[in-house]
């Protein structure tokens, strides 16, 4: 059973489908990448996910179980997280307290306890702020040290973007949904990246879905892509087998890019 399964996903809003009859899945520890055209409904299908929007059709699972209606609290509560395309920070607070913000979903206790910080809440707090430290420290010395307790808006954007992706993992999801993780960061910056995302699913044990238009970082990390067009799945597979797919190139650069391709690939059949 897949960890994830989307069937016949659709919604619209207005005049304009944004997602039409998407159909996937993703295994446990898969990194799994879906990519194309700005407008293609990638953005929307992680709303959907989250359920940030419900779908006029189809069904989403998550480890077996329907989770279309669920609110978004809740779906965190099972296991799923995600960034934003748009940072979603407090920037008046600082790193560590946007991290330690994602996990007060799952503290177990009332305002009483936190006013008289009875030594059940001091524990928990203690505990909170090890996880936190622990998914800051996953991306290096870029958000520890005295970064720490800087305010986030002092930040570069691409370590905002590390802050949201530690806030995310802190949630104690199993399923991160990263939308755009290496946005505003230099190739140098994007290495680096590429290397957490493997790692959060080698060491973190983290399922990986991410939405991404760098494809040096996709075709490096992803065990499959998949290929969204006007909310339609275009195709899927390897990232190497995608890249060369007719459809997908006409889709990125046009009918002639698409039709000289076609060509190349009818001289290398030829005998």
């Amino acid at each position: 059973m897949a960890m994830l399964e989307v069937e016949h996903l659709t919604k619209s809003f207005g005049g304009l489908t944004a997602t039409n009859d998407v159909t996937f899945d993703v295994g446990e520890g898969e990194i799994v990448s879906i990519i194309g055209p700005n407008g293609a409904g990638k953005s929307t299908i992680f709303n959907l996910i989250t359920g940030v929007y419900r779908p006029d059709a189809g069904e989403i699972r998550f480890e077996g179980r329907s989770i279309v209606g669920t609110g978004t609290n809740k779906i965190v509560d099972l296991g799923i997280a995600r960034t934003f395309q748009n940072l979603r920070l407090f920037t008046n607070l600082t790193v560590l307290q946007n991290v330690l913000a994602a996990q007060h979903h799952a503290l177990n206790s009332t305002w009483l306890s936190a006013v008289l910080r009875t030594p059940s809440y001091r524990r928990q707090e203690a505990r909170m702020r090890e996880i936190a430290t622990e998914k800051l420290a996953f991306f290096g010395p870029r958000l520890m040290s005295f970064r720490l307790n800087q305010p986030v808006y002092v930040l570069s954007y691409a370590n905002r973007r590390r802050v949201e992706m530690a806030r995310a993992m802190a949630t104690g999801a199993k399923l991160l949904l990263l939308d755009e993780p290496s946005a505003g960061m230099n190739p140098s910056e994007t290495k680096e990246i590429t290397k957490i995302i493997r790692r959060m699913r080698d060491e973190g044990g983290y399922t990986v879905v991410l939405v991404e238009h760098k494809m040096g970082l996709v075709g490096e990390i992803s065990d499959r892509v998949i290929v969204l067009d006007y909310g339609q799945k275009i195709a899927e597979g390897s990232y190497r087998d995608v890249v060369n797919d007719p459809t997908v190139i006409e889709a990125y650069l046009g009918k002639k890019a698409a039709a000289a391709k076609r060509g190349e690939l009818e001289d290398v059949d030829e005998p």
